[in-house]
């Protein structure tokens, strides 16, 4: 593995050590850190450096959009104060009100000193964006984030004023500087005919339902808070959640799940198991294992889990990797779809019902929180329905270790299913509905060089499969396929002079599959996405200060989809980008 380094510890021996920033501390053996230039009087005029995360462009119709900014917010001193508030209404201004996409976008600059910083947007408690600021830089940095919001048609067109609220919880004092200027505008743009977005409307069909739902309820917290709405996790017997009532003349419901995970669990995947942790008595060390699992209750009921991306943060492991490429899904983390449809039956009842999340060994602390999609039955003021069948296979999990003082090797194995089955009675007939979720988990972790030396290979697979059938017709379904993977190398090496070298390597992967299933097994594809993502760094680090470091990136991005395709090879060093390759041509 050191062999790989070479030429970065030979350019790293170049370098003036003339860069200073204090160490963030952390009870996990990887390590979430700052990186900060020392500001000179010639960095003044250096133009602001662009961050970006690399995903495949929002397909718009060739209308021009009715442009709405919503709110412009100096995000200072905000840690444990409520969160930014502004009104929205929508836009009376626009010629057409029959809008087939509607994009929200996030603009923002910093200069100065600063952590990555934590950040949700939610209109009437219904989060629309979870994300993580970038780190700046002296001479200052600015990035944007847009994101298809389209799913949330029915609130975003509501006809009344509802409450945006923005937390961001930042710091600003001597040491950390940096202030987040942001700009939030929603882009909506007319119908256009000719206009035909095929890879969701295959999705839609596999269902069986409109792409939109009638009515989202927001499963997070009340105000007044002063953090954000999301539910705090901070142990594996923490379990948060929100009483709820559904309009009777529900046909079909999705909950979307929003997950992040911070502090002693930023790292998760890397923790090591709690009898290595006591026999080396290392009880400042964030432990619990490297496995978990996000589970879902309805009054008390399993009915979904998730076994989550492992989203780097822009400071994570080493803040150079994500200069300026930042890391898979930190810019717009990925939520999570459950098909709760086919329990509905014990839903439809006109009373109070209880959405809950637990995390297995979670340590703190997870920040979730959801929005409960519902469509509903226009001709009908009642629909009825029952489940049929619902199954929660036990979490199979086995663990087995070899460690000799700090040294060690580690492998840990899950699996998992849970299936559904429902029907539901409206006006567009008996329709009945089985959702499956199969997981697969494997975890290989190897501590060396008296614990100095970490790798971590993991593997998660995460399949969910929606199938829909009326009475005397072919059934349709709906499949998605993940793999989410991350392989580590890390290694801390004494340089003496209270002074050490830490070499980081690490591999982000997030796959997923689509397809459409029609009658007797006739599979179509939907869509592909291949998004692999490598970094290189070295930091060096002096009595807790970061005094110098590397960086260097590569990231492959591929999605093809029946109609739209778009690929980009890209790599960096250092915030220079070194070769960038960008196509959109079908094979």
């Amino acid at each position: 593995m050191a062999s790989a380094f070479r030429p970065l510890l030979l350019f790293l021996l170049l370098l003036p050590l003339s860069v200073t920033a204090n160490l963030h501390k952390s009870k996990t053996l990887l390590k979430s850190s700052l990186f900060s230039s020392t500001t000179t009087s010639h960095l003044n005029d250096s133009p602001p450096t662009t961050y970006f995360e690399v995903t495949k462009p929002i397909r718009l119709p060739k209308t021009q959009p009715c442009v709405y900014p919503i709110l412009h917010h100096d995000f200072g001193y905000t840690y444990g104060k409520p969160p930014v508030l502004a009104e929205y209404i929508p836009p009376s201004h626009c010629p057409s009100h029959d809008f087939s996409k509607i994009v929200l976008e996030w603009n923002a600059t910093c200069k100065g000193r600063q952590f990555d910083r934590i950040f949700g947007i939610w209109l009437d408690g219904v989060e629309l964006l979870r994300s993580c600021t970038a780190e700046p830089r002296a001479t200052g940095i600015v990035w944007s984030v847009k994101k298809d919001i389209t799913r949330y048609y029915s609130l975003l067109v509501k006809n009344q004023t509802q409450s945006l609220a923005v937390y961001l919880g930042n710091l600003v004092d001597r040491t950390y500087t940096g202030v987040y200027h942001v700009d939030i505008t929603v882009y909506y743009y007319p119908a256009e005919k000719k206009f035909n977005d095929l890879e969701s409307n295959l999705e839609n069909l596999a269902s069986g339902y409109g792409s939109r739902a009638d009515l989202i309820l927001p499963i997070s917290r009340h105000f007044p808070l002063n953090d954000g709405l999301w539910f705090e996790i901070e142990n594996s017997t923490d379990t948060e959640g929100k009483e709820i009532k559904i309009p009777q003349n529900v046909f079909r419901a999705v909950l979307e799940v929003y997950v992040s995970f911070h502090e002693s669990d930023e790292f998760w995947y890397g923790n090591p198991p709690n009898d290595y942790l006591l026999a080396n008595n290392l009880t400042d060390t964030a432990g619990n294992g490297p496995f978990r699992e996000v589970v879902v209750t309805l009054d008390g009921n399993v009915i979904g889990a998730i076994w989550p991306f492992t989203v780097v943060y822009t400071g994570g492991i080493n803040p150079l990797l994500w200069r300026p490429i930042s890391g898979i899904g930190s810019f717009d983390l990925p939520s999570y779809d459950i098909e709760i449809t086919p329990f509905l039956g014990n839903m439809l009842d006109g009373k109070t019902h209880t959405l809950q999340f637990r995390v297995t060994n979670a340590l703190n602390v997870w920040y979730i929180d959801a929005n409960l999609h519902l469509w509903l039955d226009g001709k009908n003021t009642y629909t009825e329905g029952k489940l049929l069948q619902h199954q929660v296979m036990p979490l199979g999990i086995s663990y087995s270790s070899y460690f000799k003082g700090l040294n060690g090797t580690f492998l840990t194995k899950a699996n998992r299913s849970i299936s559904s089955t429902g029907w539901v009675k409206s006006s567009h007939g008996k329709i009945t509905t089985k959702a499956i979720q199969k997981f697969s988990y494997a975890n290989s972790m190897v501590m060396g060089n008296n614990g100095n030396v970490q790798m971590v290979n993991q593997e998660i697979r995460f399949d969910d499969s929606v199938q829909v059938k009326k009475p005397y017709a072919f059934s349709k379904e709906n499949k998605s396929l993940k793999r989410f993977l991350i392989d580590l190398y890390s290694n801390d090496m004494d340089q003496g002079n209270r002074t050490y070298l830490s070499v980081a390597n690490v591999t982000l992967g997030f796959n997923e599959n689509k397809f459409g299933v029609r009658g007797a097994g006739f599979e179509m594809p939907v869509s592909s996405l291949e998004n692999l993502q490598n970094g290189q760094g070295i930091k060096v680090v002096k009595n807790k200060l970061l005094v110098s470091g590397v960086g260097c990136t590569q990231q492959k991005y591929k999605y093809e989809g029946n109609k739209f395709c778009y690929f980009r090879n890209i790599s960096s060093s250092n915030y220079t980008i070194l070769n960038d390759e960008v196509g959109n041509a079908c094979n």
